[in-house]
């Protein structure tokens, strides 16, 4: 289970790595298409990274399309966890600009998920292993507040608990 887990994990980076390497040199593509797409696949390498640094700490970071064995990249070192959690940041602030709707009822990728992973992150980051402390714990704060405001205003769109 664990073998599958991260193989698994490291299939979705690779399928997204394709994704971010390739969607910006397609022409002709809809401006606003490119850039959902690209949000989407920045979210959902972020969410496997996130679950691959928390279960195992230090995780080699690779973030471009490996694409035969003798790529430097084939058998990557262990990347230490603070690496990976900017990475982690920088794709989810990346998808948070994307545009995409803040509620989606397909299924697919909406802000307010990437803002609820994003508080996560943060308040994951502030206490173990990386103990960024304050700043984080409240950059968390003001992140998951932006999903309770929206929640808020627009009462059946999340089904939050009022309080």
């Amino acid at each position: 289970h664990i073998n599958q887990n991260w193989n698994g994990f490291y299939k979705v980076i690779a399928q997204t790595n394709l994704v971010l390497d390739k969607v910006p040199g397609i022409n002709p593509m809809d401006a606003v298409q490119k850039k959902r797409i690209i949000g989407e696949a920045s979210f959902v390498r972020a969410w496997a990274y996130f679950y691959l640094v928390r279960l195992w700490g230090d995780v080699p970071l690779i973030v471009k399309p490996i694409t035969s064995p003798s790529d430097p990249n084939f058998a990557p070192a262990r990347t230490p966890q603070a690496q990976v959690y900017k990475q982690i940041v920088d794709d989810l602030v990346l998808a948070e600009a994307a545009g995409l709707p803040f509620m989606d009822a397909s299924g697919r990728t909406s802000t307010a998920a990437i803002k609820t992973e994003l508080a996560k992150v943060y308040l994951t980051m502030a206490g173990q292993p990386l103990n960024m402390g304050a700043a984080y714990y409240k950059l968390a704060a003001d992140k998951a507040k932006e999903v309770i405001d929206y929640s808020t205003s627009n009462p059946s769109s999340l089904g939050l608990f009022a309080n």
